[in-house]
């Protein structure tokens, strides 16, 4: 549901520690933002044999409020290093929430006017530390999309 290739297999569900983990790493370097705008982090991994999906949702502490969701995506071959590349889509999503956050710190004095409007509904494949990655970024609350994936059986 939230990869960008077709697969014949549900994925397997990154563990829990692991994707609160790389939240608190999140929530140390962005603490303040988060705060600031009442918001906190959600962060999911999905893998298939031949994928690795990272999604990182900027969420509002009211599920009402529509997050920011960016999704990363990279493709698994027999010599992918899975460490490597998690490290590696991780460090994109850090980039990614610089600069969206950025976006806000250069117009201080009209932060609550700044809206971010730079989505990318559509997979995009870009270059991260000599990787090929490819992301998009929308507003689905992941969470609520997998439990209404939950209430339908999928």
């Amino acid at each position: 549901m939230f990869s960008r290739l077709e697969h014949d297999i549900s994925a397997v569900l990154f563990p829990k520690d692991w994707a609160e983990s790389l939240k608190q790493i999140l929530l140390n370097i962005y603490g303040d933002k988060c705060l600031k705008d009442d918001k906190t982090f959600e962060v999911y991994g999905f893998s298939y044999p031949n994928e690795v999906v990272l999604i990182v949702s900027y969420t509002g502490l009211d599920k009402f409020i529509a997050p920011v969701t960016l999704f990363v995506s990279a493709d698994l071959v027999k010599e992918t290093e899975t460490d490597k590349i998690m490290d590696t889509m991780f460090d994109s999503a850090g980039v990614f929430f610089d600069t969206y956050f950025a976006t806000f710190d250069k117009n201080t004095e009209n932060s609550e006017e700044v809206i971010w409007e730079d989505y990318v509904l559509d997979w995009e494949e870009t270059d991260f530390s000599n990787q090929k990655l490819f992301y998009k970024i929308t507003r689905e609350n992941i969470g609520l999309s997998m439990q209404a994936d939950l209430l339908l059986g999928e």
